[in-house]
C-alpha cells in the first residue's frame, strides 16, 4: 500500500485484479450531528448524489456512525469524473435543493448500517455521539435548513477530513477540489460510567464493551463471546435468527464492542442471563486453545479473500482520519496469534468493569459481577426516594378526578430544571442545563433530556401550567428549540 497525496487529500492505492473502484471517505457520521441537526450529513449525501449522474459500471454512498463513503467502480476517466463531481458539489453545494432533498428523505427508510447497536450507545452516551443515532426517523428532516447544511459541510466535507482509497493506478488528470479547512477537532463524548443494565422499548437484549481499539485480546473476547452466545442462547431456545457483533469508535484509542441478540417473546431474561453468563465465563476463565486457534484461522482466511485488500484500506483510512493505530496484514495477524487465554480473560475483566447490557422492558434482571456483587439497573426514574422540593403543579381537582389513576401526575419547578412525578411519585428531571432539544407545539413543550427520554409538558393540564413552559423557553437556548411541523 502507497501513500501519497491528490490535491491535497490523502491518498492510499494497492494494485488489484479487476475494474478500478475508489472510495473518498470523510471523518464524518451520524455522531458529528446535534439532535437540532439530526439527518444533516444524509441531507449533504443526498445533495451529492443527486448531482453525480455519471454513466458508472456501479457507484455507492453511504452514511455511518462515523464516516460518509462516495464509491465507485469503473473506468479510470469514469471514476475520476465521478469523483470529482462529488467535490466540485461538495465546494459548493446546491442549497436550494434543500428542500427537495428533506422531502425525499422523509419518505426513505434507511438506516445507518450500525442502526442494531443504537440502544447500548444510547445507554452509555444519551442522546449525544453515537447514541443520538437512535433518535434517528424520518421526521427529522424536516427541521433541516441550507444554513444548517452549509456549516455542516464547511466544518467536516473538506480536505483535511477526507481521504481517498484506490485498489489500482491514480486516474490521470485526477482532481479533488474539496474546501480547504483542517481537520476537526473532537472531544471524547461524555458517557455514563460503571456496570450496569437497563430497560428499552426494543425486542432485542444487548450488552455494550468499552475497550481499546487496537487491543488484539479485546478482538478476540468479542468474537469468542459472540460465538458462545450464539451456542448457549440457541440451545435455550431464547433467540431468533440473528447473533451480530458491531464496533463503534468512541475515539482514537477506544471502540464500544457490542453484541446484540434477537430474542424470542417472553425469553428476554433468560438470553440476558445467558449473555452475562458467558461474559462472566470469559472473564473467569478466559477462552481455550481451540477458540483462540479458530478465531486465528478465520484472521487468516479473511486476508485471502478477494476483497480482503479492502479491509486494509478501510482500516487505513480510518487511521488517516481518526488516529487510531494501524498494521498491516502480515503484522495483525502476528498480533493476533500472539493473544493468549489470559490475555482474552483479562481482556474481558477489563470491560465487564464498565459494560451496559439493555433489556426490553418486561424483563427484569437479577444479575452479578464477576466479584459478586449485584449488577444495578439504571434508570432514568428514581423510585423510592425522597420527593424533590419546590414549586408544585398539580393537576386541577376536577381533571384529577376524571383521569384514571395510574395516568395521574404532577410537575415540581426548581431552580435548575422541571421534575415529572408520575401517580407512584416515581421522579423524572429536566434538567435545564442538560436539555438536548426541545421541540414547541402550539403551547405545548416535548423535551429531549439528557438522559435520552422523551418528555412532554401539556401545560393545559396543571394548575398554573403556562409558568413550566415559560420556564423552558426561557432556560433552553435558541440553537436547541425547533418548531413542530
Amino acid at each position: 500500500m502507497q501513500r501519497t497525496s491528490a490535491g491535497g487529500v490523502t491518498l492510499l492505492t494497492t494494485p488489484a485484479p479487476g475494474p478500478l473502484t475508489a472510495r473518498l471517505t470523510f471523518g464524518c457520521g451520524a455522531r458529528d450531528e446535534t439532535a437540532p441537526t439530526m439527518g444533516v450529513t444524509r441531507v449533504i449525501e443526498a445533495l451529492v448524489r443527486a448531482e453525480i449522474g455519471t454513466p458508472l459500471h456501479e457507484f455507492t454512498t453511504t452514511v455511518g456512525t462515523a464516516e460518509t463513503h462516495f464509491t465507485a467502480t469503473g473506468t479510470p476517466p469514469a471514476v475520476a469524473r465521478f469523483l470529482h463531481t462529488v467535490c466540485r458539489t461538495l465546494s459548493d453545494l446546491p442549497l436550494h435543493r434543500t428542500a427537495h432533498a428533506t422531502r425525499l428523505l422523509g419518505m426513505d427508510g434507511t438506516r445507518i448500517p450500525e442502526h442494531r447497536a443504537v440502544e447500548p450507545l444510547s445507554a452509555r452516551f444519551g442522546p449525544h455521539a453515537a447514541g443520538l443515532v437512535l433518535h434517528h426517523d424520518n421526521t427529522m428532516y424536516e427541521s433541516i435548513t441550507p444554513d444548517m447544511v452549509r456549516a455542516h459541510a464547511a466544518t467536516f466535507f473538506t480536505r483535511g477530513n477526507a481521504v481517498l482509497a484506490l485498489d489500482g493506478p491514480t486516474p490521470d488528470a485526477l482532481a479533488l477540489p474539496l474546501p480547504d479547512a483542517p481537520k476537526p477537532q473532537r472531544t471524547t463524548p461524555r458517557a455514563r460510567t460503571g456496570a450496569s443494565w437497563q430497560h428499552r422499548p426494543v425486542p432485542t437484549v444487548s450488552l455494550l464493551l468499552t475497550s481499546g481499539a487496537s487491543s488484539a485480546a479485546a478482538d478476540a473476547a468479542h468474537t469468542i463471546l459472540r460465538r458462545r452466545v450464539e451456542r448457549s442462547a440457541r440451545d435455550l431456545q431464547a433467540v431468533g435468527n440473528d447473533v451480530t457483533a458491531h464496533r463503534v469508535p468512541r475515539d482514537r484509542l477506544t471502540l464500544d464492542r457490542i453484541i446484540v441478540l434477537d430474542v424470542l417473546e417472553g425469553r428476554a431474561e433468560q438470553a440476558a442471563e445467558s449473555l452475562w453468563y458467558e461474559a462472566r465465563h470469559l472473564a473467569t476463565e478466559g477462552a481455550t486453545e481451540t477458540e483462540l486457534h479458530a478465531f486465528t484461522t478465520h484472521a487468516r482466511a479473511a486476508q485471502d479473500f478477494t476483497d480482503s485488500h479492502w479491509r486494509t484500506l478501510e482500516r487505513a483510512v480510518t487511521a488517516e482520519l481518526f488516529g487510531t493505530p494501524f498494521l498491516d496484514d502480515r503484522t495483525l495477524l502476528e498480533t493476533l496469534k500472539a493473544v493468549t487465554p489470559q490475555d482474552v480473560r483479562h481482556a474481558a475483566q477489563q470491560a465487564l468493569t464498565d459494560a451496559v447490557i439493555v433489556v426490553p422492558p418486561q424483563a427484569f434482571l437479577r444479575l452479578r459481577t464477576p466479584q459478586g456483587a449485584a449488577l444495578p439497573p439504571s434508570d432514568c426514574w428514581r423510585t423510592h426516594g425522597p420527593a424533590t422540593s419546590g414549586t408544585v403543579f398539580p393537576m386541577p381537582r376536577l381533571s384529577r378526578a376524571r383521569t384514571p389513576r395510574n395516568e395521574r401526575g404532577e410537575w415540581v419547578m426548581t431552580p435548575w430544571g422541571l421534575v415529572c412525578r408520575d401517580s407512584t411519585e416515581d421522579e423524572h428531571d429536566i434538567r435545564f442545563d442538560q436539555v438536548a432539544l426541545m421541540v414547541r407545539d402550539g403551547d405545548d413543550r416535548t423535551v429531549l433530556t439528557g438522559c435520552g427520554c422523551y418528555l412532554h409538558v401539556h401545560p393545559r393540564y396543571f394548575k398554573r401550567g403556562n409558568r413550566l413552559t415559560a420556564a423552558l423557553d426561557a432556560a433552553v437556548p435558541a440553537h436547541l428549540v425547533r418548531d413542530a411541523p
